[in-house]
């Protein structure tokens, strides 16, 4: 689908930290805490910061991977030592790769070299999850939350591909009937379709997804669906964002529409246009860097 995934699986994240730390770390036994940390030596921003412990005793620091990165590892170093410099209590870090596609031979759980052998050493370990390998099934059975990740998940042997997504699509409509509102389900099937689209070409998932009611009765669905083939125009991006926009906070303004038409970076926008999801108002679309 060509999309950008960090808005999605940060928003999946914050609405969902314990059972992110029970399913990629360990059940938590202190208060867990959402951080918003600015690490304003860095130029680009951390997936996930959830601190333990109030006061707080430990991080656990959270990256998303959806393709092949040779310098993530130094990434992760700069993460975990400013974490651990500004806060000043063990950062643990977790590298979640979500296909195999995110492979690259750097990133195999350390940092580690010596430019001064016997006179000092660099020594970071990290640890590192292979979403496809982890049975979509316990993802389905897991915190309602992270159900939708179980599109990335590993399908039974032997079963098509095709087939096993649309076993878990019914699976996770099926929980959402029972255990949701209509406004999670949305949210919720929505961002399984988007993650559908690291696996298979948009026509499959759309294909997966389709006779879906909770989902195929969004406006915002459709609106996001609306004229797929011209993602890649910057119009079309726009006027999305617009229509999701002005669906859930209401009109935008002429100084709004003329910031929004500045805007030419096909990337950014497809990422604003994740953000208009769930934002709480214009200026935090406006804002998606």
């Amino acid at each position: 689908m060509g999309m950008t995934f960090d808005a999605t699986l940060k928003d999946l994240g914050r609405d969902c930290p314990r059972g992110v730390l029970a399913e990629f770390d360990r059940l938590p036994t202190l208060p867990v805490l959402v951080m918003n940390v600015d690490l304003s030596t860095v130029t680009k921003a951390a997936d996930l910061v959830l601190g333990l412990g109030n006061p707080l005793e430990e991080i656990v620091h959270i990256e998303f991977q959806s393709s092949a990165a040779a310098w993530k590892h130094a990434d992760l170093l700069a993460y975990n030592s400013l974490l651990f410099d500004h806060h000043h209590v063990p950062v643990h870090t977790i590298l979640v790769l979500l296909r195999p596609q995110a492979l690259h031979p750097n990133n195999d759980g350390q940092v580690s070299y010596s430019p001064r052998p016997g006179r000092g050493r660099m020594l970071f370990e990290y640890e590192v999850v292979r979403l496809w390998e982890r049975p979509a099934e316990r993802l389905l059975a897991g915190e309602l939350g992270l159900a939708p990740l179980a599109i990335l998940g590993e399908l039974p042997q032997g079963t098509a591909l095709e087939d096993g997504l649309a076993a878990v699509v019914q699976r996770l409509v099926d929980r959402l009937k029972h255990e949701a509102q209509p406004e999670q389900s949305i949210k919720l099937l929505t961002t399984a379709l988007l993650l559908a689209g690291l696996r298979v070409s948009r026509d499959v998932a759309l294909k997966v997804f389709r006779g879906v009611p909770m989902l195929e009765e969004s406006d915002t669905y459709l609106m996001i669906l609306e004229q797929g083939e011209e993602r890649g125009e910057e119009r079309a991006t726009r006027r999305h964002i617009q229509l999701v926009g002005e669906e859930r906070l209401g009109a935008a303004d002429e100084k709004i529409r003329e910031q929004l038409a500045k805007i030419a970076d096909p990337e950014r926008l497809e990422r604003m246009l994740r953000r208009a999801l769930t934002a709480a108002n214009w200026q935090e679309i406006l804002s998606t860097p």
